[in-house]
């Protein structure tokens, strides 16, 4: 059903928007149609390493499988994260990736950098450098998103029935 009514909404949507919207509604089509693709694959290989990592009884390689899985499971995380975006841009005809998703995914990309990190490899100073991009991006998600709730607010107060 709700299929369907995201169809009709669609070719309904379609007669109002300009050339370039149109072309930007088939571009996002095509985009989460591949980034599916690309999730499923992804999906069908992690269950394959999972399976593999159960069945292999030697630690050793358990140990080094393990920071790969969990790299995987964040790289599925930020392609669902960025197919949402792109999904929900379809069905609300909005921007096609909005800022504070872009600064989500950075800090999912940077959280999946740490889960792979090899410490013995890497100077202090990488490590610290990471450190504060993700200290930065979540001082700017969390300004980000106060400033969405703001808004709103903001929006009620000025369209006033009494105005």
């Amino acid at each position: 059903m709700r299929h369907r009514w995201f169809l009709e909404r669609l070719r309904t949507d379609w007669t109002v928007l300009t050339l370039y919207e149109r072309f930007e509604q088939i571009v996002s089509l095509v985009i989460s149609l591949l980034l599916t693709i690309l999730i499923l694959v992804a999906l069908w290989d992690l269950v394959s390493s999972i399976a593999h990592l159960i069945n292999t009884p030697n630690n050793a390689i358990q140990e080094h499988s393990f920071p790969a899985v969990f790299g995987s499971i964040m790289s599925l995380l930020i392609a669902l994260e960025f197919n949402h975006t792109i999904f929900h841009s379809i069905q609300h005809s909005g921007q096609i990736v909005r800022v504070k998703t872009v600064v989500l995914i950075a800090i999912l990309g940077i959280s999946r950098e740490y889960i792979l990190l090899d410490t013995r490899a890497l100077h202090a100073a990488t490590i610290f450098g990471y450190g504060i991009s993700i200290l930065c991006l979540g001082i700017v998600y969390y300004i980000l998103d106060v400033r969405e709730i703001s808004i709103p607010r903001i929006s009620a107060h000025r369209h006033t029935p009494e105005d």
